[in-house]
């Protein structure tokens, strides 16, 4: 899923946006598509495992729920 969405002109979790950056896309872990924010001055990238690949926690913009983001782009 993520190797597509890199095709297809996502961004990897390395370079998402700080806090203070604005508001993006993200990919979540589940697949689906949401608008998020960082709430960090700093990016903690958990490493890929068992459950899943590399990905960042990242605040909805609707709902205030985390998000694990496993790509993103700007909205």
């Amino acid at each position: 899923m993520v190797a597509e969405a890199l095709e297809q002109g996502w961004n990897d979790v390395h370079s998402i946006p700080l806090k203070g950056e604005g508001d993006f896309i993200v990919l979540t872990l589940s697949g689906l598509i949401r608008r998020a924010r960082n709430r960090r001055t700093y990016r903690r990238v958990r490493r890929a495992d068992g459950y899943g690949p590399e990905r960042i926690t990242v605040n909805s913009v609707e709902t205030g729920n985390y998000l694990g983001a496993v790509a993103w782009k700007w909205s």
